[in-house]
């Protein structure tokens, strides 16, 4: 069915049937993402014995070997085409995952398949992106991208249930393997349809003339930083309040549906409004939220919590992917792309090292929920 998507009371047309290819893999790919991505911080922290600025090392390692191969990833989709560039990313994030069970007998092995991760963005992200620049409607991108995180909040539905309930019940181990599959699976609708190319060098030169060219987005796409600080010291801090995987893959599950909602109202209201209204609009709401946090000390307080932090963050992203994918589409798509996930990776190794710094002087979460409140406002420049 997302092979042919269509909400006929909701797009002004039919989607092209590369983004409704898109759809399928990134509901597949999604649902076993959502398996991991609340428990990766969780598992390091809790099983592994991380602290806190262990985690944030991880991820530092993830995002330096990001920024440093990304133009890797764009010369692998500009020559063999940005789907092939989505299928390349794969082994790299079974290997990742693969290492991370490995490393339950030596926890240092951790920080090597932070590279692997690192890699598999390299690919992925590039090709990603180029895709939904090309293939969107210019006239519904805000609607056709919308979707897209309305699917990725569906499957954060049943994803941190199941998780929580075999991590539980059966260890990590179990939940590994059976994510990895899925995730293998997930390229399977890419290529129902042979992809139609034609290959093109890439230059990293072109992606650095868009830092000469566009200063203030690159400052904006550094707001980032608090989306580092709310996959990784976020699930950490309501692991510690909830003390129990279920409970914590039940509260990102029970939140999830109302951002799946609200995500198709936004992306249709960005299409008709003023989208850079929108963008400021929601990291003014994000940095406030980042300061609720400050209040989470038992269940219910989390869970509200993190419900409008998924809202306020929707109405940031929604509109400020859309814009991205607009000016991509109108400039060089795959150098463009690059430009907009090395940005935001700068922002985001910045927020680790930050984040180091000042949990080691402070070992407090308020002051790292104050820092994600800060790069929130960084959006407004985008």
């Amino acid at each position: 069915m997302l092979l042919n998507f269509h909400l006929p009371n909701y797009f002004t047309k039919q989607v092209r049937a590369e983004i409704g290819q898109l759809y399928a893999h990134s509901a597949i790919a999604n649902m076993a993402s959502s398996m991991m991505l609340l428990f990766e911080p969780i598992f390091l922290y809790a099983v592994l014995g991380f602290s806190v600025n262990q985690v944030l090392l991880f991820t530092a390692i993830v995002y330096a070997v990001y920024i440093i191969t990304i133009p890797l990833g764009g010369k692998m989709a500009s020559l063999y085409g940005y789907k092939h560039a989505i299928a390349i990313s794969v082994p790299f994030q079974l290997v990742y995952w693969m290492i991370l069970i490995v490393s339950q007998q030596n926890a240092s092995w951790a920080y090597f398949a932070a590279i692997f991760y690192g890699l598999s963005k390299t690919f992925y992200w590039p090709g990603f992106h180029s895709l939904m620049a090309r293939y969107a409607d210019r006239g519904q991108v805000g609607r056709e991208f919308g979707v897209f995180y309305s699917l990725i909040s569906l499957t954060f539905i049943a994803g941190p249930f199941l998780a929580g309930y075999l991590s539980k019940h059966f260890g990590f181990t179990t939940t590994f393997i059976i994510t990895a599959i899925i995730y293998a699976f997930s390229v399977l609708p890419l290529f129902k349809d042979k992809e139609i190319f034609t290959p093109k060098d890439y230059y990293y030169r072109d992606t650095w003339e868009l830092y000469k060219i566009y200063p203030k987005k690159f400052l904006g796409y550094l707001g980032f930083g608090e989306e580092l600080l709310v996959l990784n010291i976020w699930p950490i801090f309501i692991y510690i309040i909830v003390k129990d995987f279920e409970k914590a893959g039940g509260l990102a599950t029970i939140a999830s549906l109302m951002a799946a909602i609200l995500a198709l109202i936004i992306g249709k209201v960005t299409d008709q409004y003023s989208k850079r209204v929108l963008i400021r609009l929601g990291a003014f709401f994000t940095a406030i939220v980042w300061l609720m946090r400050t209040i989470a000390t038992n269940f219910w307080n989390t869970f509200f919590v993190d419900t409008f932090s998924r809202t306020s963050k929707e109405m940031a992203f929604i509109p400020i992917s859309t814009v991205t994918y607009i000016r991509a589409e109108a400039t060089h798509v795959v150098p463009y792309a690059v430009f907009f996930e090395q940005s935001l990776s700068v922002g985001k190794l910045l927020a680790c090292i930050l984040g180091i710094i000042l949990f080691s002087l402070t070992g407090s979460f308020m002051v790292l929920f104050i820092l994600g409140a800060l790069f929130s406002l960084l959006y407004m420049f985008i």
